[in-house]
């Protein structure tokens, strides 16, 4: 007597995949809690990327990082605006919210990827609206 026990759990599998993906409506992109739009920061009634990030995703600005005996700080991300280095979370105190079109953080392997090395703490990518390439600002 054979069973295809595994046949099943397949089968199974895929309706549940098919269940979920259905889950989200159409047309409606999920949301990346490491990606503040433009819409969103609109929302707010604050002058700062500083004050936008703080209030709507306060993880970005949180020290990360590996701990070691030669470094026992945890390191805080450095802050882009429009792929130019500005230096740490305070920069963003310089910028204001109406001139953003996205703030994007970048965990440390995805900063080092794009900006190179010496980011343990990742990055805030700001785009402004005048940066903003993509033709919708």
């Amino acid at each position: 007597m054979h069973r295809n026990v595994p046949a099943v759990f397949v089968v199974l599998g895929l309706v549940l995949i098919g269940a979920c993906s259905q889950a989200q409506p159409e047309g409606r992109p999920t949301r990346d809690r490491n990606v503040l739009t433009a819409a969103e920061l609109e929302r707010v009634a604050v002058e700062t990327a500083y004050d936008a990030i703080q209030r709507l995703r306060p993880d970005f600005l949180r020290p990360r990082g590996r701990l070691s005996l030669e470094n026992p700080a945890a390191s805080l991300p450095v802050v882009y605006l429009d792929d130019i280095r500005l230096g740490g979370p305070d920069a963003l105190r310089t910028i204001r919210v109406a001139d953003v079109h996205e703030i994007r953080y970048l965990s440390a392997s995805d900063a080092t990827t794009r900006y190179g090395t010496g980011h343990p703490g990742g990055v805030i990518a700001v785009i402004t609206r005048k940066g903003n390439t993509s033709g919708s600002a």
